[in-house]
């Protein structure tokens, strides 16, 4: 083979018939047998940064070639020389050079099955979780970009993709979302009306649907909670199952208190979202208002839309017009086809605003799926109850704000009643070590909870030595008799000693053991309210075993049905995050 067409050689000179100096160290290689495995190893482990500079630019002129195949002309193949090929670049400004590249940068190895799967697996997951179309794997652009990340991977067609990867995706989500479910020991359900359903949508048709569903999952014994919102027909398909305790998604309630509130500021949340609506059809109002913003130097922010079924929407279009008050106002003033804004209006939507920012928060707070909201409820609906009743009692409230204010409190204590009665929500407050006692109203909220958690844990203390008398019970012949013969060498000396320990030793019970455990958790300090509780209960579940069963029933409970919702709405501008991973 004629050495000076091979690439490695580029980098080293001929010394004799079996060694060659380096270019760059000028140290001598042994190339015994004509073979260069020597001289590239020695490039790369002393030269790597000369030596992935000249495999980019080998690269770089391929690519070229294959962009302006009618500027390159191929060199006809020696018998003497079949690895090696000659791209001439053709230019008509400049004289003509000569490249030499080696064949491996047009050929690449085969890519193994395995690895082809892997792939092809990875691309159905991206089309099911991000919406692609099948199609994609047609697009000319999209061949391009995956074949310069591997020349080897050929794309499956569309049919592959239809027939084959994504139903066999659906299988083995299937499998482990099933393996998930046998593992658990207590499920909490909640509902959206995402599925298509021929019959009618009556309480006892939905009942039965959910029914043969958790058959079908093989979870009908483990189901004990759900969630829905508070549509009639799915409240009585659930409350008709007395295994099932149904739970209202808790930010469906706050935004029937937010919506009921607005009410009474209909002619001003009317007019605002006209002004808005126009600004949203208008292009050149639109313009205006960011050449005002830029010359009055404040932020380019556009005006948001209030949408009737987009929650804190209205809070976000009062809060944007505050945010951009005089560039809006000078913008209105401008292009004078539209009402005008006025210093009583913006007053009314800052009032509003004040009263709505603690309920778009708790919205947010308990729509989360990254950790435990149901531990939260009864701490955030007392804050909220708080905060209506203090504004209230401000001086010189505006009588729409005032009034807005009662009809929201009295709602608000209507659905939040009985909050703190609730087992699933108290007895999660009492087991979360970041509120304990502090989670509660009051002192009588908390005693009733404390009972009802130490009946719970004393449940769980006695099931659990039941099950190990059962094992210790079974006794075989043989044990029998050595235990007999073990009775009858008991020395009597012993006698006097035990019956005195006996008088002095107390009594444990399982209430006893449930009140010991408890009450050494509620004296544990609190941790830090962001803290990772999870991850607390993780690390203490060896020294709260009972407690910790407790909370496998009840921090798994989530306080809202936003989650399930969100999972089935592309419109949803939020994503899928997470799930919370018990310990």
């Amino acid at each position: 083979m004629d050495k000076k067409k091979c690439e490695t050689w580029n980098n080293f000179e001929v010394v004799d018939g079996e060694k060659a100096k380096c270019n760059f160290c000028s140290n001598t290689i042994s190339y015994k047998g004509g073979s260069t495995a020597n001289l590239t190893r020695h490039l790369k482990r002393k030269h790597i940064v000369q030596y992935e500079a000249r495999k980019k630019r080998s690269i770089e002129i391929l690519e070229k070639n294959i962009d302006e195949p009618d500027n390159v002309s191929v060199s006809e193949p020696s018998h003497s020389n079949l690895t090696t090929i000659t791209p001439i670049i053709k230019n008509k400004t400049a004289s003509v050079t000569k490249t030499q590249v080696s064949i491996d940068a047009y050929t690449s190895r085969s890519m193994p099955i395995s690895k082809s799967k892997k792939i092809d697996e990875q691309l159905g997951i991206m089309m099911a979780k991000e919406y692609q179309p099948f199609s994609l794997v047609e697009n000319k652009e999209f061949k391009k970009f995956v074949s310069l990340l591997n020349p080897s991977y050929s794309l499956p067609s569309r049919k592959t993709i239809t027939y084959n990867i994504l139903p066999q995706l659906l299988e083995n989500t299937r499998e482990k979302v099933k393996r998930s479910l046998d593992n658990a020991s207590y499920i909490a359900m909640s509902t959206d009306g995402f599925y298509y359903f021929e019959l009618s949508h009556t309480a006892i048709n939905l009942s039965t649907f959910l029914n043969n569903c958790f058959e079908e999952w093989s979870i009908v014994n483990k189901v004990k909670i759900a969630i829905s919102d508070n549509a009639s027909n799915i409240t009585a398909a659930i409350s008709s199952n007395k295994n099932w305790k149904h739970i209202p998604c808790l930010a469906h309630s706050i935004n029937l208190i937010a919506l009921c509130g607005l009410e009474e500021i209909k002619e001003i949340h009317k007019k605002v979202k006209k002004i808005v609506e126009h600004f949203k059809r208008s292009s050149q109002a639109a313009a205006k208002l960011k050449n005002t913003q830029i010359q009055m130097n404040y932020p380019v922010l556009k005006l948001k839309q209030d949408v009737i079924t987009r929650w804190n929407s209205t809070y976000d279009m009062f809060n944007r017009c505050l945010e951009t008050k005089d560039p809006l106002v000078s913008t209105l003033a401008m292009i004078g086809n539209t009402e005008m804004l006025t210093a009583s209006d913006f007053n009314l939507m800052d009032y509003y605003c004040k009263l709505f920012k603690p309920f778009k928060e708790v919205t947010i707070e308990l729509s989360s799926e990254k950790g435990v909201s149901i531990s939260k409820v009864i701490v955030l609906t007392n804050a909220l109850l708080s905060h209506i009743k203090t504004m209230r009692t401000e001086k010189n409230l505006p009588l729409d704000i005032y009034s807005m204010i009662l009809k929201m409190e009295n709602k608000a204590e209507n659905k939040f009643a009985g909050m703190e009665d609730d087992s699933t929500f108290a007895e999660a407050t009492l087991i979360d070590p970041r509120f304990k006692k502090k989670g509660f109203s009051s002192e009588t909220y908390y005693i009733r909870t404390y009972q009802n958690v130490v009946r719970k844990i004393s449940s769980i203390i006695k099931r659990k030595r039941q099950s190990i008398n059962q094992e210790e019970n079974i006794v075989t012949d043989d044990e029998q008799i050595t235990m007999s013969t073990e009775k009858k060498e008991t020395f009597e000396i012993w006698k006097e000693f035990d019956s005195q320990v006996k008088e002095v030793t107390t009594v444990r019970t399982d209430t006893s053991d449930a009140i010991v455990e408890l009450d050494k958790f509620l004296n544990e300090s609190l941790i830090p309210r962001k803290s990772d509780l999870l991850v607390w209960w993780k690390e203490m579940k060896r020294i709260y075993p009972n407690i910790y069963h407790l909370m496998l029933q009840r921090l798994g409970v989530p306080s809202t049905s936003v989650p399930c919702e969100r999972t089935f709405s592309k419109a949803d501008t939020h994503k899928q995050t997470g799930v919370i991973d018990f310990p």
